[in-house]
C-alpha cells in the first residue's frame, strides 16, 4: 500500500505512505509532551531523529492494516492508523491518530478519521472500526463523535500514564 494516497475534505491535505525523508517532520512534531500525554508509552518521548526514523520504518514494514501519514504538500504534520485484526475479529480495525500541535483545532484529525474510516467500511470491507481514548482527552472523543463513532465501554483506571491510573473510553463506528 505504499502508493495509497488518500485526499481529505481539507484542500492540500491527504493521507499517503510514510517516507524516510518524513522523519524530520516526525520527530519536529511528536517531541512534546502535550501529544505524548496522550499516546501509549511506547510512544517516544522525548522524540529524538533515530526514534522518528525507528517509527517510521516500524510503520514502514507492517503488513497488518494502514500505518499512514496526514501530509499537507510540504510535510507529515500527523499519523493515523488502522490495525486490521485477523482470525474471527479479522473484520474489524482499531484506529489511532495524531495531529502536531501547530495543527490542532483546524479540523484535520476529523477530517483524517473521516476518509481512512470510509476508506476502511468501503474498500477494504471492515464492519467495525473502534478507537480507546482516554477519558481526559476531550478533543479525541468530539473527533469520533463527529465521525459518528459511539461509546461503547468505559474502562475505569483502564490505563496507567505519568504515575496515576486514567479511565479510557471505547468508541465504535459499526456498519
Amino acid at each position: 500500500m505504499s502508493s495509497l494516497r488518500i485526499p481529505l475534505r481539507i484542500p492540500g491535505y491527504e493521507l499517503r505512505a510514510w517516507t524516510a525523508q518524513d522523519a524530520a517532520a516526525f520527530q519536529k512534531y511528536a517531541d512534546n509532551l502535550e501529544i505524548w500525554r496522550n499516546m501509549r508509552d511506547e510512544f517516544p518521548y522525548p522524540c529524538n531523529q533515530l526514534d522518528a526514523e525507528r517509527w517510521i520504518a516500524q510503520a514502514l514494514n507492517r503488513t497488518d492494516g494502514l500505518y499512514l501519514a496526514i501530509g499537507n504538500g510540504q510535510e507529515a504534520v500527523g499519523a493515523i492508523s488502522l490495525h486490521i485484526h485477523d482470525d474471527i475479529r479479522r473484520y474489524s480495525g482499531v484506529l489511532s491518530y495524531g495531529v502536531g500541535q501547530p495543527f490542532w483545532g483546524q479540523g484535520i484529525a476529523t477530517a483524517a478519521i473521516a476518509s481512512i474510516s470510509d476508506y476502511a467500511l468501503t474498500e477494504l470491507n471492515l464492519v467495525r472500526i473502534y478507537a480507546k481514548v482516554f477519558s481526559t482527552n476531550r478533543a479525541s472523543v468530539r473527533v469520533l463523535e463527529k465521525n459518528g463513532f459511539e461509546q461503547e465501554g468505559y474502562f475505569r483506571k483502564g490505563v496507567y500514564k505519568q504515575g496515576q491510573f486514567l479511565d479510557q473510553v471505547l468508541y465504535a463506528k459499526v456498519i
